[in-house]
């Protein structure tokens, strides 16, 4: 009879409604545009989704130890959540730090900074009040044996202050070529904003 024609029109056409809907006639039973309807819409709600998924979504992480291409110990960086799953937390590369451990790191980074400054002030006044006696054998001319080194000056400066000034010799000395007796000031660059001077006094090894 008519209605089960109807039923097998419409079971035909569902077949071929799927991405076709806007090209079926006017004439198409109204059963096969509802069904089209219901299969198609999920399909473009999922391939939707799927294409404005928008990047990787991130997390801000403290490195542990040094990571080839990604960052240095103590550094606080951004990578994908993925990465970080897959890779930087189960190798213990890092972990998760959040906005607020950022500022307390920083500040506390920071203090470390200005205490090590204030340190190197210190020295410095500390050099100024200090002189430095080096004894050399002299030949012909008043011409000493030997050279000054910044590391002799260093070691003097610790004797002479009974050791509470210590310093490095791998420090920037700027040490000027000594040939005779007489004094001369060396320099020393006690931290990138800091810098300080001591007398030195080259006298006759007698």
């Amino acid at each position: 009879n008519k209605r089960v024609k109807m039923r097998v029109v419409c079971a035909l056409l569902v077949l071929f409604v799927v991405g076709t809907e806007a090209f079926l006639p006017l004439s198409t039973p109204q059963c096969a545009l509802s069904v089209g309807r219901g299969v198609r819409g999920p399909q473009i709600s999922m391939m939707a989704k799927k294409k404005g998924g928008g990047a990787a979504a991130k997390v801000q992480v403290l490195l542990k130890s040094n990571v080839e291409g990604v960052g240095k110990a103590n550094e606080v960086i951004t990578v994908n959540t993925g990465y970080f799953n897959n890779f930087l937390r189960p190798k213990a590369l890092a972990t998760i730090i959040s906005d607020a451990e950022v500022e307390v790191k920083e500040a506390e980074e920071q203090e470390v900074r200005d205490q090590i400054k204030q340190e190197a002030i210190l020295q410095a006044e500390q050099l100024k009040k200090l002189t430095v006696v080096l004894k050399r054998k002299v030949g012909a001319g008043n011409k000493i044996f030997g050279s000054v080194t910044s590391k002799q000056i260093v070691d003097e400066i610790k004797a002479v202050s009974g050791g509470k000034v210590k310093l490095q010799s791998k420090l920037k000395w700027d040490v000027p070529e000594v040939h005779g007796l007489g004094d001369f000031t060396a320099k020393v660059q006690l931290h990138p904003e800091v810098s300080g001077s001591v007398k030195v006094s080259v006298q006759e090894e007698k």
